[in-house]
């Protein structure tokens, strides 16, 4: 109980004595939290710039990535010293993706706060469009089938060539602004490199998401990919050559041939033309013509009648007419066995 009075002498004192003294001392912390907090703190402006993720588009629009996109003028307020190292280039800052009201294709407003950027380690005080007003572009986008077309690069080995490539699905679906896809006739695929290959080339590709129309590229998107094949042929080579024809008789009749031997074209490739006994397997003949019947006596002889040359080739070799036409046509001429031989 003792300790009662000077509990409540200092009480008394703190609460009612030396009022002049006491306002002083608050008028002094006051200047001195000012002081410190203008030496401690600052105020800066930054120029920054609307990037397309910082935007939440709905569906059926894209942002116009030819043209600007709008810059705002953030007046941030921080610890001195770090804001005296920051710049333009080098502020992290991060939009809250704004969502468009209303959007439409063309010219769309955009108007941000304080409340829509953040910027770790600083207060956000002010936003402001740089130019009188903010706004970004859009297209209407859609989605298109397109056909792809394989592209091979390099050469094939030595003897060989690429044929006629193509892409399993043929089409794809890609997405961009509608005007610019109805003026994609086709899609690229990647390359397929078929250097030194000697037999087909197959491979899982992607799309190339752009085409050049003119000079002008055109984007667009899509994850597609394609199965792509490359063929890759023998180179083939052409001959002319002369055979004998051949007359393919029944059975106790004889036939005879004007001209005997005939020009054709075999073709095929260097590998197999050029292969042992391959022209000993190639045989010119003519058949018995189907509207003759047998000779009734040996006095009887048939023809002359045209008949169109047949042939027996073999594998991967052809045989036609000169300038690829159809095979030669020779007259024959038909009687009993050894007639045709007395005759002439």
């Amino acid at each position: 109980m003792a300790n009662l009075p000077m509990v409540s002498r200092i009480f008394r004192v703190v609460l009612f004595e030396d009022w002049g003294l006491k306002f002083v001392c608050l008028i002094l912390a006051t200047l001195l939290w000012f002081y410190i907090d203008g030496e401690l703190t600052d105020q800066r402006n930054f120029v920054v710039s609307v990037r397309p993720s910082d935007l939440a588009l709905p569906a059926g629009f894209e942002i116009a990535l030819d043209r600007p996109m709008p810059r705002f003028i953030v007046r941030v307020r921080g610890p001195r010293r770090r804001l005296q190292l920051m710049s333009d280039s080098n502020l992290a800052y991060t939009f809250k993706r704004k969502v468009l009201e209303n959007p439409q294709a063309g010219r769309n407003v955009l108007n941000l706060s304080s409340a829509d950027i953040e910027i770790e380690g600083f207060d956000v005080m002010d936003v402001t469009p740089n130019d009188k007003e903010a706004a970004i572009e859009l297209r209407e986008t859609a989605t298109r089938s397109k056909p792809v077309r394989v592209k091979p690069v390099g050469q094939p080995r030595p003897g060989y060539l690429i044929g006629m490539t193509k892409a399993v699905p043929s089409q794809v679906t890609i997405e961009g602004p509608v005007r610019d896809l109805d003026q994609i006739e086709y899609v690229n695929s990647e390359d397929v490199d078929v250097t030194d290959a000697d037999q087909d080339v197959v491979r899982d590709v992607s799309i190339i998401p752009h085409v050049i129309i003119d000079g002008r590229r055109i984007d667009f998107r899509t994850n597609q990919k394609v199965r792509a094949t490359v063929p890759i042929h023998a180179v083939e080579v052409t001959r002319r050559m002369t055979f004998d024809v051949r007359s393919m008789a029944l059975e106790g009749l004889a036939m005879t041939v004007e001209p005997r031997s005939v020009e054709v074209e075999v073709v095929g490739e260097e590998r197999d033309l050029s292969a042992p006994d391959v022209m000993s397997g190639i045989v010119l003949y003519v058949e018995w013509p189907n509207n003759w019947e047998r000779p009734k006596d040996a006095s009887e002889i048939l023809g002359p009648t045209p008949q169109q040359v047949k042939v027996i080739a073999p594998p991967r070799v052809q045989v036609h007419g000169v300038n690829g036409g159809a095979l030669p046509t020779v007259e024959v001429r038909g009687a009993q066995a050894g007639v045709l031989k007395r005759k002439e």
